[in-house]
Formats: C-alpha cells, sequence, structure tokens
C-alpha cells in the first residue's frame, strides 16, 4: 500500500515544463533498462522518467532514482558524447552507496539531425537540460523523502565535465561540489581541433595517412623522446608531462623522422597534428595540438583518420546537415561556428564568485595521454580561473585541478587509470569530505588498476594540485618527472566565448 502511494505521488509529480510520464519500484537485484546491459547487484529504489519541455522546441528527458536507503545526498551524473539516452550506467555504484542520483539525455535523442538550426536544442545540450534535471531533481528527493537533501553534488566527465563547469558558472547554487573530469568545456574549439587533425589525417578521396601499425610506433618514438628528455621514470610506458612550442616539435618531428621510415607527407602532417589548429589568415593558435603519447587512444589518430571527423555533430547544427569537414574556411566559417554555438555550447566563464561565495568546492581532472579532450586545454581554463580568482592561495581553497600521468580519456591507457583521496578514498569522497568538513585534498593518487575490478596497482603516484608550489615533482618519485609546462603556445583569444 506504502509503495502503491509512493509511486502515485511521484506518477503525478510535476512543475513547469516538466512532468513525471512513469514511475516504478524496481526490486532489488537485476534491473533492465531499455536499450542497455542488465545492471546487477542494486539495491530497491524508486525510477522517475521526466519530461522536460520548452517554448522554443526543445525537448529533454531526465531520470532520478531514488533508493530506499537514502545517505540524505543528491548526485547528478553527466553523459557523454553527444548524449541522446540516459547513461544507466553511471547509476549502479553510487545507488549502492545511498545516493539520490539523476542523469540526463541533454535533449539530443531525437538524433542529431534534430539540432541542425535548432537553438533549442543547443541550449538544452549545453547547459539548459542538466539546470532543469537538477530542479526537478531537488523537488523529487522533497516530495518522496519529505525534506530536503543534505548536500548536492555533481559528477561528470567528458560532456559530463562541461556540464559540471556549465552548472559552476551559470547556476552556482545548484550544487554545493563539482567532480568535472576531462571537461569538454571548450566545445566548438575542441571540435575544430578534431576537424583539423580529419583533414589533415585523411584526405578527400579517402586515403588515410598512417596504419595501425605506424600509429603505434609514434606512441613509442615519442615517449621514448620524452624520456629522453627528461619526462618520468625509465621504463614508463607514458610520457608524465608532454610538452610542446614549435622547436621542440620540430626536434621530436626529426626524431620520429630518423628512427622510423615515414614520408614527408607524414610527418608534415604529424606536425600540424602536434602543432594544432592555426587562423590561415592571422597566424594565431586556435587550440592546442595532440599531446604526443597519445595518438593510440580513443580520438587520436586512427578515429581521426575515420569516414568523418570525430565528433561532428556541431559542424551540421551550425552549417546544415550535408556539410563537408573538407570545405571549412578556419577562419571565417570558425567565426561562424562561435557566433552559432559557443554562447551555449562553451563553458569558459573563469568567474567562479558566485560558487565559491556559497562554499562550492571544485575538482578538475585531467589526463596527460588524452587526444579526446586535450589537457593544456583545461589547464587554461584553470590558469584563468587562477587570474580571475585572485591567485592558487585564493581560488585553491575552492578550486583545485589535477593532472594524472599517462592517462587517456578513459581508463585503458598505458598510464594511470584510476584516482583516489591519499586515505584511498574514492573522489566523490574526497569532494565531499572538502566540501562537508573543509580537508582540501593537498594531494591525491593516480593509480594504474590491475585488471579484475580490485584495487591492487601496477603502480601509485602521488600528484599534487596543479598551481601549488609542489607541481609537478608528484608525477614520479623521487623526482625524475616531466618539465614545467611553459612550451604551450597561448590558445587564440576566442577560447574566451563562453
Amino acid at each position: 500500500m506504502e509503495t502503491d502511494l509512493r509511486l502515485k505521488r511521484l506518477g503525478q509529480f510535476e512543475m513547469p515544463g516538466i512532468e513525471a510520464i512513469s514511475a516504478a519500484h524496481v526490486q532489488e537485484g537485476v534491473f533492465c533498462p531499455p536499450e542497455h546491459p542488465p545492471l546487477e547487484a542494486l539495491p530497491p529504489f524508486y525510477r522517475v522518467l521526466l519530461r522536460m519541455r520548452a517554448d522554443d522546441g526543445g525537448l529533454s528527458y531526465a531520470e532520478v532514482w531514488l533508493p530506499e536507503r537514502w545517505n540524505g545526498i543528491l548526485l547528478g551524473l553527466g553523459n557523454g558524447g553527444m548524449a541522446g539516452k540516459i547513461a544507466y550506467g553511471a547509476y549502479p555504484e553510487f545507488l549502492r552507496e545511498g545516493y539520490a542520483a539523476a542523469n540526463t539525455d541533454l535533449g539530443t535523442s531525437r538524433g542529431e539531425e534534430s539540432g541542425v538550426r535548432r537553438p533549442g536544442v543547443w541550449k538544452d545540450f549545453g547547459w539548459r537540460a542538466t539546470h532543469r534535471m537538477t530542479e526537478a531533481a531537488k523537488a523529487l528527493v522533497r516530495l518522496h523523502y519529505g525534506r530536503a537533501a543534505d548536500f548536492s553534488y555533481f559528477y561528470g566527465a567528458s560532456t559530463g565535465g562541461q556540464q559540471a563547469l556549465a552548472e559552476a558558472q551559470r547556476f552556482p547554487g545548484d550544487y554545493d561540489g563539482i567532480f568535472a573530469e576531462v571537461p569538454a568545456n571548450n566545445r566548438t574549439l575542441l571540435h575544430t581541433y578534431f576537424l583539423w587533425n580529419h583533414v589533415h589525417l585523411r584526405r578527400p578521396d579517402g586515403r588515410v595517412l598512417f596504419t595501425q601499425e605506424e600509429i603505434g610506433q609514434i606512441t613509442g618514438l615519442m615517449t621514448e623522446f620524452f624520456q629522453h628528455k627528461g619526462d618520468g621514470c625509465p621504463g614508463d610506458p607514458f610520457i608524465s608531462l608532454p610538452q610542446a612550442g614549435d622547436a621542440l616539435l620540430e626536434e621530436a618531428v626529426a626524431w620520429l623522422s630518423r628512427s622510423a621510415s615515414f614520408t614527408e607527407e607524414q610527418l608534415r602532417a604529424l606536425r600540424a597534428v602536434y602543432g594544432g589548429p592555426v587562423n590561415p589568415r592571422t597566424g594565431e593558435r586556435i587550440y592546442n595540438g595532440m599531446p604526443a603519447g597519445s595518438e593510440i587512444y580513443s580520438c587520436g589518430i586512427a578515429d581521426c583518420q575515420g569516414e568523418r571527423s570525430p565528433h561532428f555533430y556541431p559542424f551540421l547544427w551550425a552549417f546544415g546537415k550535408d556539410y563537408s569537414p573538407y570545405t571549412f574556411d578556419f577562419d571565417r566559417d570558425l567565426e561562424r561556428l562561435n557566433d552559432a554555438l559557443a554562447a551555449d555550447l562553451n563553458a569558459n566563464d573563469p568567474d567562479l564568485t558566485a560558487f565559491r561565495a556559497g562554499g562550492g568546492k571544485l575538482l578538475i581532472v585531467s589526463g596527460s595521454a588524452d587526444p579526446c579532450v586535450p589537457f593544456p586545454d583545461a589547464m587554461r581554463y584553470y590558469e584563468r580561473v587562477l587570474g580571475r580568482m585572485g591567485g592558487y592561495e585564493a581560488a585553491g581553497d575552492f578550486c583545485r585541478f589535477f593532472l594524472m600521468p599517462g592517462r587517456d580519456h578513459g581508463a585503458s591507457g598505458r598510464g594511470a587509470n584510476a584516482l583516489r583521496g591519499t586515505d584511498g578514498a574514492s573522489p566523490l569522497a574526497v569532494l565531499r569530505n572538502w566540501r562537508e568538513n573543509g580537508a582540501a585534498p593537498d594531494s591525491m593518487r593516480a593509480l594504474r588498476l590491475l585488471p579484475g575490478g580490485g584495487e591492487e596497482s601496477a603502480f601509485a603516484r602521488e600528484i599534487f594540485p596543479y598551481g601549488s608550489p609542489s607541481f609537478p615533482l608528484g608525477c614520479c618519485p623521487p623526482a625524475c618527472c616531466g618539465r614545467y609546462l611553459e612550451g604551450w603556445p597561448p590558445i587564440a583569444s576566442k577560447e574566451e566565448l563562453s
């Protein structure tokens, strides 16, 4: 009877523009979400599916999961890629710990073409769906449990990292703490970087420049080169802190040329990929290049040689569904792209005054071997936060950035694949301890966990916040780590668009 009453209340939930379209009680055990593999060993919970409409044609969905044994915390969960569906795989570990959790499809469930010249879709994807999901989830928590959450947190990576930073910038009161991992917040320029790599690595006739064997060879040689320059521990199969700069880039390409049989055409392409997109009229750098040592991973050379540039949808949204990547002008068309999408899709505002004033805490994490959301962009965003918020001593009180050595965009690279507090706590537990108890993370542990799902690791290295006096000395004990990242040239001023 009580379950029926709860389901009735949840099923009748509505607020302006948002309505529950289904509510269900899920028994303990296995749950089979739509179009998703079964989720096992779940505790009993209530599941509410929400439809969120907007007058400009925006249509998004969200799901809120409400465990029977609630720990008093609401957790917003990020999505990935272009989203388009609920990220069911994000829920289980947090549900088992008692969190009420929410996720949204970001308004793209109708496919990428639904965003063609549709600003309502851009708004939902960039910021609106996440904020509305949060408002509805807080209301459902109050309705279901009879009180507000003690604290609310957001946890997301990649597109979820974009959602995280958009929340901190636009809606500083939504969450008490935010974890933004590999954040795709500078989206229009990030996708321009993908396109630059694509047109330099794949010819219009479909010919690609590198075999998979050659790509692996490049990563191995670049790792060898940077170790020769003093980066990382001897024997590491990754680069802890890859540097850039025209002189070093040319030296690295010369190393490749001497060490392997690459053609001049291949070497020119690698110079372009490592150097990053450049405005052909002004010579300004548009975005950073691909970090050395990341070539073999997702969104690396192989993916950029695919039939279509990785994550091409923003260009379709701005220019139409038949737009060709080979017609893109990295001067005029970039300006058109930013004019159309940057205000909604980018989350680059370094002014986090309101978030700090509300007691919010923000952890940003990147990996040094990530070609999908390269770490220099996140690092430069954090530098702008430091500049706006009073330097590391002031800004580090509420916002810290950690770089994981050798991590790719996921957890399958040659370097670190997990992050823990110095006491072994999860990143969310570290964030909670900071927000709720004032225990700022002065360092964390980057691990390479062995297969099998346990906590046994191949290595564990203490890492320190970027901007702190200890960075980067923790990237590899005892003191054989990479030099300070002063070689990366500044990115063009258009990155300030938000």
